[in-house]
Order: structure tokens, then sequence, then C-alpha cells
């Protein structure tokens, strides 16, 4: 143990620039020994053990040329006025989305020529001497053989109040939007 220490203090206080080479020595009782030196008439094993000196070497504290200065980390300001940023660009989004639901409520409320379809009311005949109710109306005899008053008419169909339905939802969708939107933001600037 005292030569592993003197060696390694050997190895220590020899100069930077000096390769200093430990050899192994195992005897023939399987003792191990570390030193600087080989004994003479030594009889038994022995390993030179060079230095790596490639896993000693630090990188330069010096950054490459060219490369980019890391960016020192935001302020808690500049956290806080990005954090506003975001939450008045997704208000705007929201009540953009809001508006532009209303918009389409309103110009969809009248139904499109797909969504109309055709059904005939029936009425009494009118008295002697009156006219018919309407221009397209015409009689006709039930089965019975009385007569009744065939007035066809264009209502919406199924299409028309599906889209009514999709409009309503997407305004109710829009709107809670912007509320959690509003929400968030004076939340988040308070």
């Amino acid at each position: 143990m005292r030569a592993l220490l003197l060696a390694l203090a050997a190895v220590l206080a020899a100069p930077a620039g000096a390769q200093q080479i430990l050899y192994k020595l195992i005897d023939r009782q399987g003792r191990v020994i570390y030193t600087d030196s080989v004994p003479k008439n030594f009889d038994g094993t022995v390993t030179p053990l060079e230095p790596v000196t490639e896993s000693n070497v630090l990188p330069s504290a010096k950054p490459p040329e060219g490369a980019a200065k890391p960016k020192a980390p935001p302020g808690i300001n500049e956290t806080r006025r990005q954090a506003r940023d975001d939450l008045d660009r997704k208000l705007r989004a929201a009540q953009a989305k809001a508006e532009a639901a209303r918009k389409a409520k309103a110009e969809g409320a009248d139904p499109l020529a797909e969504e109309l379809q055709t059904i005939q009311h029936r009425s009494a005949p009118p008295r002697s001497g009156q006219p018919l109710p309407k221009p397209n109306c015409f009689l006709a005899k039930t089965p019975s053989g009385a007569p009744v008053v065939h007035c066809p008419s264009q209502v919406p169909n199924d299409a028309y109040y599906a889209r009514q339905k999709k409009l309503e939802d997407d305004l109710a969708a829009a709107e809670e939007e912007l509320t959690l939107a509003e929400r968030a933001y004076r939340r988040g600037t308070d």
C-alpha cells in the first residue's frame, strides 16, 4: 500500500509536461503492486500502465467562434408582458369568433332553396262568389265527394332546422369561449 501511495505521489509531483508511466506488478503469490519503476530480478508479471490524457483535458471556457451567446432568461416584467399579450390575443380571437357566429346566425335565418318542401293545406271551399285564398290554390273533391280547397305552400324541411340548430350551437360555443377568455384576461392582467 505504501508503494502505491508513493507511486501516486510521484505521479502528482511530476511536471505537467512529463509523461509518467506506472507499472502493475503481480508476483508468484498473486500480490499486486503498483510502482513507477520495475525492480531488478522481479519474478512475476509486469504490465505497463500509461495514463490516458485525453479524458483529463478540460474544454476551453471560451465559446467557439460564431456560436450564439446563450440568451438570458426573461425577467418577471417580460414574462408578465408576454402573458398579457397572449391573453389579449386569445381574447381578440374569441371576440372575432363570437362576432362571426352572430353574423352567421343572423344571415342564416332564411331557408335556402334546398331546405324548402312543398305541402298541401286543405280548407273548406269559399262561399259562392268569393275567390280562392291564394292564386295557386285549386278546388278538388275528397274521396267521399265533398268539395275541398288545396293550397300548396313551401315550408322549411328538416335540413333547415338542423342548420339552425348548428348555428345556435356554434354561437353558444363561441360565446362560452368568449366568456372564458374575458375571465382569463381579467385574472391574468390584475
